[in-house]
């Protein structure tokens, strides 16, 4: 009976090990997929952060080329600047005063 007692004790210890060291192994796969992500998703972070930065030095360097144009072209069209400016602000009062 003492045998007996013994395989069922050391059958239920090898079990216990068995599903210890599966959940063991669980765990670390976890982990391991879990770190892998994390690495992915600040991959991509960089990559997303990279091209809006680029986004953004090519609207700048656009805005400066543009503001560069204007202002060439109201040094060179002092009259035809003032004139827009004025035809500009006469649409946009007469806008305004059609809302009341």
């Amino acid at each position: 009976m003492a045998t007996s007692k013994s395989n069922a004790q050391t059958k239920a210890h090898d079990a216990v090990d068995k599903a210890a060291n599966t959940a063991h192994k669980g765990v670390d796969n976890a982990a391991e997929a879990a770190e892998h992500g994390q690495e992915r998703a600040e991959a991509i972070a960089r990559q997303v952060s990279e091209q809006a930065q680029a986004i953004a030095d090519t609207a700048k360097a656009q805005s400066e080329r543009v503001s560069t144009a204007v202002g060439d072209y109201a040094k060179e069209n002092p009259l035809k600047t003032v004139g827009f400016a004025f035809l500009a602000g006469a649409v946009a009062a007469s806008l305004l005063c059609k809302r009341k």
